[in-house]
């Protein structure tokens, strides 16, 4: 029986970078880093979250298509948002309400921003709108 997703994986062109991003960013922990070459990867580090992991594959010549994203929930969007947009974090789009999944996700936002290689970021959690969405 599927307890639940355990990992995503995404290739990055430097490790370190990408380490300090999503830790910087949203309180991810690197608990495991192999720098050692593993085939055709030259290093991997796993971050923990409260509900999964994410691994970056250190693969300067794989990276990942745009089309490729992840999402972070939140519980307060609102406040979520604006401390990544002061820290910097690129906005790719901005927010918008989002379709209700399940009722108890009805008037939730979602947003998304550029990691360091690009790949889509997404936000997603109960919050108003004040951009006008």
């Amino acid at each position: 029986m599927i307890r639940g997703l355990d990992h995503v994986a995404i290739t990055v062109s430097d490790l370190d970078r990408s380490i300090e991003f999503y830790a910087r960013h949203f309180s991810l922990e690197a608990y495991f880093v192999q720098r050692s070459p593993v085939g055709r990867l030259q290093a991997i580090a796993y971050m923990r979250s409260p509900q999964g992991v994410l691994e970056l594959m250190h693969a300067p010549e794989r990276l990942m298509s745009e089309a490729f994203h992840f999402c972070f929930a939140t519980e307060d969007f609102n406040a979520a948002y604006a401390r990544l947009v002061g820290e910097g974090v690129p906005v790719k789009s901005e927010p918008r309400t989002t379709a209700a999944r399940d009722p108890s996700e009805q008037g939730w936002l979602r947003c998304v921003f550029s990691g360091p290689d690009g790949e889509e970021v997404e936000l997603r959690g109960p919050g108003t709108a004040p951009w006008g969405a």
